[in-house]
């Protein structure tokens, strides 16, 4: 989504971010964090009494201070096992007495079981409408979701032209987009060039497949419908849409492309 005008223009120069840390024995806990957790030291000060060290690893850097005020006290690392401790144990204590914590690199799919009801929603005046990824309008059609094992969304695109949207994908079990009103123009990897949905089409949009919405007709509506109800979307900032890494009958996870 493009930044409103009023903004700043975004600073310029950044390298990264310094995590701040307290620690009384600044030895120990440096040692911690290269033995257990794969960091390294890049300086270390004062030379004849050292009370600050920063270390760099897992893609940030720490700043340990002795007696350093308003440090973090818990910390999470994003790993491929997060149970790899044994024993339901995730987390680690530093000599600082800082909390690591191990959490799952990806966020894992959840699947409620499923709670059947009949559910009519109608699309009337005063319907709530919330805003959702990418300045899309979302109405909620099943309240209670069957459990959490589904959603179906009444999607609307307010403005026409392009779409502020990034190539993604869901972490789900199943996912269908019906065009309802207008067209959409999309993108999907391994489906050749983008095309365009029109009022009564469908896409049946397999768990994971990388795609994006380029833009649309002014109030465009489509309904999305998809398994469980809260799951997850994931950017991929390395893909590049149109993509063919994968030829149009491609398997993503059981399921293809329709």
């Amino acid at each position: 989504m493009t930044s409103p005008s009023f903004l700043p223009a975004p600073l310029t120069g950044i390298r990264g971010f310094l995590v701040p840390m307290s620690c009384t024995d600044l030895a120990a806990t440096t040692q911690f964090f290269i033995e257990r957790l794969g960091f390294r030291i890049d300086a270390i000060f004062p030379a004849d009494s050292p009370r600050t060290a920063i270390l760099s690893g897992c893609n940030i850097r720490l700043r340990l201070g002795v007696g350093l005020v308003g440090g973090v006290a818990k910390l999470d690392v994003l790993c491929d096992d997060e149970f790899q401790l044994g024993d339901d144990t995730r987390t680690l204590t530093a000599p600082n007495g800082v909390e690591v914590r191990l959490v799952p690199a990806e966020p894992r799919m959840k699947q409620p079981v499923n709670r059947q009801e009949l559910v009519l929603s109608r699309a009337q005046d005063g319907a709530p409408w919330t805003v959702g990824r990418a300045g899309l309008r979302y109405r909620d059609l099943l309240p209670n979701r069957h459990g959490g094992a589904f959603i179906a969304s009444h999607i609307r695109i307010l403005g026409g032209g392009p779409v502020p949207d990034y190539v993604h994908f869901h972490k789900i079990r199943f996912q269908t987009i019906f065009c309802r009103k207008g067209w959409v123009r999309v993108v999907y990897e391994g489906q050749g060039d983008p095309f365009i949905l029109e009022a009564g089409d469908c896409v049946l949009q397999p768990p994971e497949i990388r795609h994006r919405v380029l833009e649309s007709s002014a109030g465009a509506e489509v309904i999305e419908i998809g398994s469980p109800a809260e799951h997850i979307t994931m950017a991929d900032h390395d893909m590049a849409l149109p993509s063919a890494v994968y030829d149009p009958a491609h398997d993503f996870n059981g399921q293809r492309f329709v």
